[in-house]
């Protein structure tokens, strides 16, 4: 069975909306949390909801598989600083019982 996107998913891929940048950033392992001045700008659990879905109907490959336990992991201990806590979750989520 294939997977699409739902309309407003489709959306934010066809204006490359900022989901969409941060998604991709994540996928294609290319985040600066402190790229911004005034604040540390790491990714949230709705970042990594969104790159997933990208991966799942594979519209975006990246550089990354979030499907992979191995590669999640060496993704937190090699750029921890990047995700807030929720988005560790959402992360780990599929690998725990």
């Amino acid at each position: 069975m294939t997977t699409i996107l739902n309309p407003q998913a489709m959306q934010k891929v066809l204006t490359h909306s900022k989901e969409y940048e941060r998604a991709i950033g994540l996928l294609n392992k290319r985040w600066d949390p402190d790229e911004q001045p005034i604040f540390r700008n790491v990714l949230q659990s709705a970042d990594v909801q969104f790159a997933r879905q990208l991966q799942i109907t594979g519209l975006i490959k990246g550089k990354l598989d979030l499907s992979s336990y191995q590669e999640v992991n060496q993704l937190l201990m090699q750029h921890d600083s990047w995700f807030s806590e929720s988005a560790r979750k959402t992360l780990l989520s599929p690998f725990l019982d």
